[in-house]
C-alpha cells in the first residue's frame, strides 16, 4: 500500500467520534504501532490484515492475468495453478460480485518501513523475476525489468562498455522497481534518478498495456513531467512490469578517491567548494565512521568520508584530481586506490547489504552543505537520546545540497521506530532550508502546499484507477 492509501485511511479514522479529539501525531503513532488501548477493534483489525495470496509473476502475461481475475473477468482458473494451490487461490480470495480484491506490488527491498495500511487480503505480486536486462545496440539506454536489481543492472552496464548514471544513495541490494513502489532513493551527483527515467511500461486496472514516457528519447521532450510526478507512487496507479533507463559511456579511467576530514567544519566549507567548482563526477559520497565500515568490512576512518567518482581519459583524470585537491582543503589523507564499492562481486554486495538493513532508517534529511555540521550534531543527539548508535550514508548533489540516511542500531520495532523517526523530525525542522523524506512524515504535515499536490494525485487516482484494482483506497 501507499501513500494515498494512508492519507486516505489516516483522513477517515480522524472522522471517527471516538478519535476526533486526538491529536494528529499522536493518532498517527498509535496507528503505525497498531495500539489497540488506543484504537477501536475494527481499526486494529483493519491494520491487521495481510494479502490474501503472494503471486510471483514471471512474464507481463502473468500480470496481465491477475488484473482479470481481480476484475471478474477470468476465473481463478486461467492462472494455470496446479490443483492444490488453485484451490488455495480460490479459497484465500474467495471472489464475488461488487468487492474490490485489490492487487499489490511487493518492493524487493525497504529502506524505512512499509506504510500504516497493509493490503486488505487481495493479490500480492512478488515481481523479482521480471529480472531482464536488455542494453540497447547503441548503449544508450537499457530496457530493465523491475525486479533486476541495481547491481544486476550496473555490472550488466560494465560488460557492455557502459556506465550506469544513478547510484542508490543507501547501498542497499535493491531492485529498480523499488524506485516507483518502494521507497529506494537513486541518483548522481548531477541529478535525480526521473533525470534517467525515460518510460514504464505497466499494466492499468483494466489490465490493458500503458505506458508513461517513452523507451527511445533522443533529447528531453514531453512527457518527463507526469512521469517524474508520479515516479515515486507509480504502483498505486498502475502496476509496474519494466522501464527504460538511460545509460552513458563507459570512460577509459574510472577512479573512486577517498578523502578524510576530521570533523564536519572541515567537510562543510569543502563540499561548498566542490559544488561551486563545477567539476562533473559520477558521484559524491559522504559517510562518516560507522557507515564506511558498514560499507567496507574491516576498513576504518577517523571521523568523516568523502568518496568521489571521477571518470575520464587519463590526461583529464590527471587534471582533475589536482583541481578537486585544492577545492577540497581541509582532508587529513586521501587514498586513490579505493575500489569503488559498487565494484564488488555480486554475492559480497548483497551481504553488505543485508548488514546495513538490519539497522532502522527512518527517511532521508536532505539540507545545504553549509547545514551539515548542525544536521550531523542534531543526529548525534537523536542517536544519545535514543540509546541506539549511529551510523551515517550520503550524497551529495551539485545544487550545493547534501541527502543523508540516518541508521540506527536499534531493534526494528514499531514503536522504537516512530519515536526516532519523530525525534529525527523535530531536529529537522529546526535547520533552515532542511527537508525530512519520511512516510510518517508525509502523515504529519498538514503543509498547504504539500495538501494540495496531494489532491492533485487523489484526483488522478480516482480517474486512472476507476475500477479501484490497483492499490484500492477503501478497506474491503
Amino acid at each position: 500500500m501507499g501513500l494515498l492509501v494512508d492519507r486516505a485511511f489516516v483522513d477517515s479514522v480522524t472522522e471517527a467520534p471516538a478519535l476526533r479529539e486526538m491529536i494528529r501525531e499522536s493518532l498517527i503513532e498509535a496507528l503505525f504501532t497498531r495500539n489497540d488501548r488506543v484504537l477501536p477493534r475494527e481499526i486494529v483489525a483493519v491494520l491487521s490484515r495481510e494479502p490474501s495470496v503472494t503471486v510471483k509473476v514471471k512474464s507481463d502475461h502473468e500480470i496481465q492475468r491477475l488484473l482479470r481475475v481481480a476484475n471478474g473477468e477470468e476465473s481463478t482458473v486461467t492462472l494455470g495453478l496446479p490443483a492444490e494451490d488453485y484451490h488455495y487461490v480460490r479459497r484465500q480470495l474467495a471472489i464475488s460480485k461488487d468487492r474490490d480484491i485489490g492487487v499489490y506490488v511487493r518492493p524487493r527491498t525497504l529502506t524505512t518501513h512499509p506504510w500504516i495500511v497493509p493490503p486488505q487480503g487481495g493479490i500480492a505480486v512478488d515481481v523479482r523475476e521480471l529480472s531482464s536486462i536488455e542494453v540497447d545496440p547503441k548503449g544508450h539506454r537499457a530496457l530493465v525489468g523491475v525486479g533486476a536489481t541495481w547491481k544486476a543492472l550496473y555490472d550488466e552496464s560494465v560488460r557492455a562498455g557502459r556506465q550506469v548514471p544513478f547510484f542508490p544513495l543507501v547501498p542497499l541490494d535493491y531492485g529498480l522497481g523499488d524506485a516507483l513502489f518502494g521507497d529506494a532513493i537513486f541518483q548522481s551527483y548531477a541529478a535525480p534518478f526521473r533525470r534517467y527515467l525515460y518510460g514504464v511500461r505497466s499494466f492499468a486496472y483494466h489490465a490493458r498495456r500503458t505506458r508513461l514516457g517513452f523507451e527511445e528519447v533522443p533529447n528531453h521532450g514531453t512527457g518527463y513531467d507526469a512521469l517524474g510526478l508520479l515516479q515515486n507512487s507509480m504502483s498505486e496507479f498502475v502496476i509496474p512490469a519494466s522501464m527504460a533507463v538511460g545509460l552513458t559511456p563507459r570512460a577509459r579511467v574510472v577512479k573512486n578517491w577517498v578523502y578524510q576530514f576530521p570533523d564536519a567544519g572541515k567537510l562543510a566549507p569543502a563540499l561548498g567548494k566542490l559544488t561551486g567548482s563545477g567539476r562533473p563526477l559520477l558521484y559524491a559520497n559522504v559517510y562518516d565512521a560507522a557507515g564506511w565500515a558498514l560499507a567496507h568490512p574491516g576498513a576504518s576512518v577517523p571521523a568523516l568520508v568523502l568518496e568521489l567518482g571521477v571518470a575520464g581519459a587519463p590526461t583529464v583524470v590527471a587534471a582533475r584530481e589536482k583541481a578537486l585537491d585544492a577545492a577540497l582543503v581541509g582532508f587529513t589523507a586521501k587514498t586513490a586506490d579505493t575500489p569503488p564499492f559498487y565494484d564488488t562481486e555480486a554475492r559480497a554486495y548483497a551481504r553488505i547489504a543485508e548488514r546495513i538493513g538490519r539497522f532502522v532508517i527512518p527517511g532521508y534529511v536532505t539540507a545545504p552543505v553549509a547545514a551539515l555540521p548542525d544536521l550531523l550534531s542534531k543526529l548525534k543527539e537523536v542517536s544519545e537520546d535514543s540509546i541506539a548508535s549511529l551510523a551515517v550514508f550520503g550524497a551529495v548533489r551539485r545544487t550545493g545540497t547534501v541527502s543523508l540516511a540516518p541508521a540506527f542500531d536499534s531493534p526494528k520495532e514499531a514503536a522504537k521506530v516512530c519515536a526516532i523517526s519523530r525525534k529525527v523530525w523535530t531536529k529537522v525542522q529546526a535547520i533552515p532550508g532542511a527537508s525530512y523524506l519520511s512516510r510518517l512524515a508525509h502523515l504529519w504535515t498538514d503543509n498547504r502546499m504539500y495538501r494540495a499536490r496531494l489532491l492533485v494525485l487523489q484526483r488522478l487516482k480516482a480517474e486512472i484507477d476507476a475500477g479501484r484494482v490497483v492499490e484500492p483506497t477503501i478497506p474491503a
